[in-house]
């Protein structure tokens, strides 16, 4: 039976449907979780949560959106950011990974969208000298020198640009943990 019809069949409480669908997606539901989330019982918890939701409310799945697995896959990476954002101190772990762990190469492929609006997010908060050259190393891909050609600033200018950039973004990661650990209601 395909995914539609097993959506449709649970719409109706059909449970031998519901046992398919469950069977088709838990892994896939969970690795998503399990990928934001970097957890393994935060992800089994978000795996639930999907399932339940998706039963109580499979009529709000729309073809016209996109298929099936595409909606599973961005209610489950909404939970689990939602699950992100209510603890600052993972938040912080998470901005840590992205400014230790990205390279210009890999960037592309290893930081999801997820980690990118954190990081985006953290580089607003940076004086714009900062913000733009770490923007276009990590983003555009840029090699130090072509973003001083592209910026009109001296090479010696760019490279402390992102050192700086970087050390206030690790600044943000201490604040983020800082406040998660209670010191922010003080």
């Amino acid at each position: 039976m395909d995914d539609y019809l097993l959506l449709e069949h649970m719409r109706a409480g059909n449970q031998e449907a519901f046992d398919e669908f469950y069977q088709r997606y838990h892994q896939y539901i969970f690795q998503i979780a399990y990928k934001v989330l970097a957890n393994r019982p935060e992800a089994e918890d978000i795996t639930q949560e999907v399932f339940i939701e998706i039963y109580q409310r499979c009529d709000q799945y729309q073809a016209s959106r996109g298929s099936i697995k595409a909606w599973v896959a961005v209610k489950t990476r909404s939970r689990a950011i939602d699950r992100l954002r209510k603890k600052p101190e993972v938040l912080a772990d998470k901005l840590e990974d992205i400014i230790t762990n990205a390279s210009p190469a890999a960037d592309q492929f290893v930081i999801e969208k997820m980690e990118k609006d954190i990081l985006r997010a953290a580089l607003l908060k940076l004086p714009l000298p900062q913000q733009q050259a770490i923007y276009h190393m990590y983003y555009d891909q840029f090699t130090q020198k072509e973003i001083a050609l592209k910026t009109n600033r001296p090479l010696g200018s760019v490279k402390s640009s992102i050192r700086y950039g970087l050390q206030n973004l690790k600044k943000q990661k201490s604040l983020l943990r800082w406040i998660g650990s209670g010191g922010g209601d003080k």
